[in-house]
């Protein structure tokens, strides 16, 4: 049969010409036929490749059609078209799947002819696993294989295994292998394991084969995560979890589960590091009693998955009811998810239901970048598929990972180049974090690193005096590697760091914490880091601030500078001012820290417009943002909001800090206005809020009791050289 024949059934001849167009450009050979009577006969006598059919017929309607195509086992790619809209192809392309019809996509109408194109190029979503490209075998094609075979295969070992990476979805990370049992007969060649996984379930062999998966993944497991520990570099990553499935028929079977443990202490294996896959199914075939077992082996310390999720039809309650650690997408939504809206709204329902149980959300069938990114836009936690690495012999996964990690740093590389970062000048959104860094963990140096790929450069640094250092020397290089925080509290006594010229010379580091921070695409590009000349050590409520500060970095990378500043002093503007701020506070909130916002407003600034124009009034402005600037602290967040209202956010003060930065404004602008004409001078107005008696605020409250507290003082009289309550809330 040639691989290029397209066959089309659509009653709309000028629809049908243009599938053919279409279709012969790209060099197919096509038949169109307008009635089902003539379709089938040529269906018969023509044997295509591929299959162009339109759902609303007059004489047979589609879902006929594909009923009578399933009854035939007709193996063709099937291209679903009409104009009955989105919900209703989908339907009818998941009845036809159910009857073993491969279909490729569908197609409304009016359709564009690119969309077709790719169409008849995309492999089927029901594609079955591959080993070594390999295709297995095809049902109809299977051989006699018998209980006998089976059981012969598994005493005598023939089941081997191959293993499938999982990866974290947002940074890459490897996270762990899905086990899968792969059988190469003797005679038959290589034999599906749906097909010796039914006979064993059948036969009453599903036990003994799990046990040899068992025996044989957990050594090669424990000798794999012991590389990964002396690798000094990945020593620090997450926990490696080993994924492998349990039959639903093992789990009444609690002596298989107690023969398993024995076997994961055999092979120093903990069992938190064990993953049992269960399909939704067969885990909700018995509630109560599975309810029961899974809670059993989660108190044990196994991780419990479960498989094909969204493809049952159990309860939310009992979903809600059952210990699951994880939940995986099945790949039939993850494969369509490009082009079905359903599928869409099927995985964000999942991730936002297992987000909301303290479940991770595993992804399986990814096939391309564009469903990768839409999975990381979504929240999904890991990934696993053919885009991310095919199922894999054990002596291949050391290739895997070289070839990934150099994939992984180039795609890492063409995203920092993007932003168009290296080598600029300083600015004060990036010294402004490195600042406040510096005064809330009070270490002498603080920098935000961005690795190129021969080094490393500060974008901000406080404490330093060079601006770059080579790469290989870099403890943020480490920090890309890991998830969240990477510490070392005294360098000097670690081996991988104690010989490195930085801790030996100048800075002579002792002590680092680094936090990795991410381009909006994905990628770590560098690590906001705490450097100190002595050990020290970070809580956990360090190790949750630093995070903070990452991500502010990370919405600094993700902001366009020109959008948040204003052009006449080169303060923030609103929007910059409350962008910056929002995040601060929520640090503040998560992190229990006190914060104050202090409302300005020049009293005089529309008599200086008045009097002496525009140019006046603009230099009065430029003026009062030079002097905010010079007297609050480098931390300090300032802001322009409104023709001449200024805000300031001050973070980790007291109130003798406010006092006294006050007090310096207030005598820093009288000095300026002895040296200006009087009426000119710069006179102002403030109103002050602090957080330290709320319970829960957002920037808008504080904007509102300062607001109330300038116009409070105004009221009073209370101008820039009288004395004011700080400390009180407006009433």
């Amino acid at each position: 049969m040639s691989e290029h024949k397209l066959l089309i059934l659509d009653d709309d001849e000028l629809t049908g010409e243009t599938i053919r167009n279409v279709a012969e450009y790209a060099g197919m050979s096509v038949q169109v036929t307008t009635t089902a009577k003539d379709f089938f006969v040529s269906l018969q006598a023509w044997q295509p490749s591929h299959i162009a059919l339109d759902l609303i017929m007059p004489d047979m309607d589609g879902v006929e059609v594909l009923g009578a195509l399933g009854e035939q086992q007709i193996t063709a790619k099937i291209i679903i078209t009409s104009g009955v809209g989105h919900q209703v192809l989908q339907a009818a392309a998941r009845s036809a799947a159910a009857h073993g019809l491969n279909i490729v996509g569908i197609l409304p109408k009016p359709f564009n002819p690119k969309a077709f194109r790719e169409l008849i190029d995309l492999p089927p979503p029901n594609l079955m696993d591959l080993l070594d490209g390999q295709q297995l075998q095809a049902r109809s094609n299977e051989p006699a294989i018998t209980s006998d075979d089976v059981s012969q295969a598994i005493k005598n070992r023939e089941i081997t295994l191959a293993y499938q990476p999982k990866v974290s979805c947002t940074s890459g990370a490897l996270m762990g292998f899905e086990v899968l049992a792969r059988w190469h007969h003797a005679e038959y060649g290589f034999i599906a394991p749906d097909v010796f996984i039914a006979i064993a379930e059948q036969k009453n062999l599903i036990d003994d084969l799990t046990l040899l998966v068992f025996e044989q993944a957990l050594p090669w497991f424990n000798q794999f995560c012991l590389q990964q520990r002396q690798n000094p570099v990945t020593a620090q990553t997450s926990q490696l979890l080993c994924s492998i499935n349990i039959s639903a028929l093992s789990l009444p079977n609690i002596n298989l589960f107690n023969q398993i443990e024995e076997l994961c202490h055999l092979h120093n294996v903990k069992l938190h590091s064990i993953m049992l896959e269960l399909t939704e199914t067969g885990a909700m075939d018995d509630p109560v009693a599975s309810l029961d077992i899974l809670t059993r082996l989660r108190m044990k310390g196994f991780q419990l998955s479960i498989d094909d999720f969204g493809t049952g039809f159990s309860s939310m309650l009992q979903l809600v009811r059952m210990p699951f650690s994880e939940v995986k997408v099945d790949k039939s939504f993850v494969m369509t998810a490009q082009q079905s809206r359903e599928s869409r709204l099927v995985i964000q329902a999942i991730i936002e239901l297992a987000h909301s149980l303290d479940m991770k959300v595993i992804a399986e069938g990814i096939e391309d970048y564009a469903t990768l990114q839409y999975l990381q836009q979504q929240g999904c936690d890991k990934a696993q598929g053919y885009f991310i690495g095919r199922p894999l012999p054990a002596d291949q996964i050391d290739q895997w990972l070289q070839q990934r990690k150099l994939a992984l740093e180039q795609q890492r590389l063409k995203a920092l180049e993007s932003i168009n970062i290296m080598d600029t000048p300083a600015e004060q959104r990036f010294d402004r974090i490195t600042r406040l860094a510096k005064r809330m963990f009070d270490v002498p140096v603080a920098l935000i690193t961005f690795l190129d790929d021969e080094r490393q450069w500060f974008k901000s640094k406080i404490g330093l005096d060079v601006s770059e250092t080579p790469r290989e020397y870099a403890f943020c290089n480490y920090t890309i590697e890991q998830e969240n925080s990477f510490i070392v509290n005294d360098a000097t006594i670690d081996p991988r760091f104690s010989d490195n010229p930085l801790v030996t010379d100048p800075p002579n580091i002792q002590f680092y914490a680094g936090y990795p921070f991410k381009a909006p695409s994905g990628e770590r590009l560098g690590a906001i880091c705490l450097i100190d000349q002595k050990p020290r050590y970070m809580s956990e409520r360090d190790s949750r601030l630093l995070r903070e500060l990452a991500k502010m970095i990370e919405d600094e990378i993700a902001t366009n500078q020109l959008l948040c500043e204003d052009h006449l002093t080169g303060l923030l503007n609103r929007k910059g001012f409350e962008f910056r701020a929002s995040h601060i506070l929520q640090m503040c909130r998560s992190q229990n820290y006190e914060a104050s916002l202090i409302y300005f407003d020049l009293d005089n600034f529309k008599q200086i417009n008045d009097l002496h124009g525009h140019q006046a009034g603009d230099n009065a402005l430029l003026q009062f943002s030079q002097l905010l600037s010079s007297t609050f602290r480098d931390s300090d967040l300032i802001g322009r909001i409104g023709g001449d209202e200024f805000v300031v956010l001050m973070v980790n003060q007291n109130d003798t800090d406010q006092s006294v930065i006050l007090q310096r404004l207030s005598s820093t602008v009288a000095t300026y206005n002895e040296s200006i004409p009087s009426d000119i001078d710069l006179l102002y107005s403030f109103g002050i809020t602090t957080t330290k008696s709320l319970s829960d605020y957002d920037l808008q409250q504080l904007y509102t009791l300062a607001d109330e507290a300038l116009y409070s003082n105004k009221r009073n009289g209370q101008q820039l050289n009288m004395a004011i309550n700080i400390n009180s809330q407006p009433s």
